[in-house]
């Protein structure tokens, strides 16, 4: 394949510029790749009992190479891959607040980072003979999820028929996006009977519809409660307890 003189002129000219960028030195193979490093994030879960947005305070902490001059970076806050907010990160640390709003982003898991970072070097210039600067853009994978949780309620209720009691229990979540609370099917929710000073547990069920029942033989009168773990969108709850 024949090139063009046209052709051939360029390829000389782009090929004395690149040797000119080397003999300058303007990137030495000792540059930090990653100039800082975003080693963790500090930002604690929030409980929401209505359809306002939140602040959520995020904190970041990092350590930097010794040729390190400063940065910037977006923070990303996503739900399930969704982006939420962004941060800005500065210099060596970053102390920013997330908006999230329930409502609209629902309940449940939300993350902290990765961060697009900017960061600026400085570099020995041996060629000119001086400190000079340069900067480098990398993603940094850090990351922290937190929960967004809605306040749940519960309750218990007994009867007794001769040595028969039924408990029927209840439990509710404040549901964001219906500006209300709503019947709450809870996952491992446990009947407790109280022995001595601590509670044992009698059966452990999922509520359907909201509420669920259990009948049980006992003589004696005792006292009683449901017990719901936390969910990653709920909070945990403990029914008052009632004795029959």
């Amino acid at each position: 394949m024949q090139l063009s003189a046209t052709r051939l002129i360029r390829m000389a000219t782009a090929g004395l510029a690149l040797s000119g960028l080397l003999l300058a030195g303007t990137a030495p193979a000792q540059a930090s790749e990653r100039p800082i490093d975003i080693t963790g994030y500090s930002v604690s879960s929030i409980t929401v009992a209505d359809s306002n947005c939140h602040y959520v305070s995020v904190k970041a902490s990092s350590k930097v190479k010794s040729d390190y001059e400063d940065a910037y970076a977006f923070i990303d806050v996503t739900r399930n891959g969704g982006l939420v907010d962004s941060l800005w990160f500065e210099n060596r640390k970053v102390s920013d607040r997330a908006l999230i709003c329930p409502s609209w982003d629902g309940l449940g898991t939300y993350k902290v980072g990765p961060a697009d970072v900017s960061a600026t070097y400085s570099y020995w210039d041996s060629y000119f003979g001086y400190q000079d600067t340069d900067y480098v853009d990398y993603t940094d994978r850090t990351s922290k999820s937190f929960q967004v949780r809605g306040k749940t309620k519960s309750s218990l209720s007994a009867k007794r028929s001769g040595s028969k009691v039924t408990l029927t229990a209840k439990a509710q979540v404040y549901s964001p996006e219906k500006y209300r609370y709503g019947q709450y099917n809870a996952k491992k929710a446990k009947f407790q009977v109280k022995s001595g000073n601590s509670w044992k547990t009698l059966k452990t069920v999922t509520l359907k519809k909201g509420t669920a029942k259990l009948t049980l033989k006992q003589a004696k009168k005792k006292a009683y409660r449901l017990s719901i773990p936390a969910a990653s969108w709920a909070t945990s709850t403990n029914s008052k307890s009632v004795s029959k």
